[in-house]
């Protein structure tokens, strides 16, 4: 289960401050998997491509065994290009392409590396009403370490959203990810999102 709650604060129509945590648990249990939170600055060109730059901090269990404690480190740098445009009224499409350096940690068990980690995301919403919306989606990752670049992962998403006033939303889907060695992996995501404007009245 990923449980994600998302807090981008605008300082006005051009500049935003990107801000999410998200808690990742092992198995079914509540056993933290992974912790994460993310921020960066978001520059708006216009109404439909934005530029975002910054930083995220991860601590990820060591092993897949419950009585083990030790999380590893990874710091991160990020950089993203998004485009998002309403086709209709009802019908909206996202894409992004973001770029990571990753610098894991050394642990008990692994030394210290670095990767470079290239990410593409496609996504569409379709608002049946009101209140409610559907988001399908997926992203497709290539991750180049020791400069061998080779598949990362996939990840297929479908989310239902309900619509609160003032933008904000409450998601909750599923999210398959495939991964190298025909590995598969699934997953419940819950989402909060809050948009708060320190420049005008929401």
């Amino acid at each position: 289960m990923w449980l994600n709650a998302n807090v981008p604060v605008s300082f006005s129509k051009k500049i935003q401050w990107h801000n999410d945590i998200s808690y990742r648990t092992l198995g079914n249990a509540i056993t933290p998997l992974q912790y994460e939170y993310r921020t960066g600055l978001r520059y708006n060109i216009n109404k439909v491509w934005s530029v975002t730059a910054g930083t995220a901090f991860f601590f990820t269990k060591n092993d897949f065994i419950k009585e083990h404690k030790e999380f590893g480190r990874e710091f991160r740098l990020w950089q993203e290009l998004a485009y998002k445009k309403n086709i209709t009224q009802s019908f909206q499409i996202y894409l992004r392409l973001r770029t990571e350096q990753r610098n894991f940690a050394a642990t008990s068990t692994k030394a210290s590396y670095n990767a470079n980690r290239y990410r593409i995301k496609m996504q569409t919403q379709y608002q049946f009403n009101k209140h409610w919306a559907l988001q399908v989606a997926d992203e497709y990752m290539q991750q180049s370490a020791s400069s061998i670049l080779s598949f990362d992962q996939n990840r297929l998403i479908v989310n239902a959203v309900y619509l609160l006033p003032q933008q904000t939303t409450v998601s909750a889907g599923y999210m398959w990810v495939k991964r190298p060695g025909n590995i598969s992996q699934h997953i419940l995501n819950i989402s909060f999102q809050k948009p708060i404007s320190l420049h005008a009245k929401q």
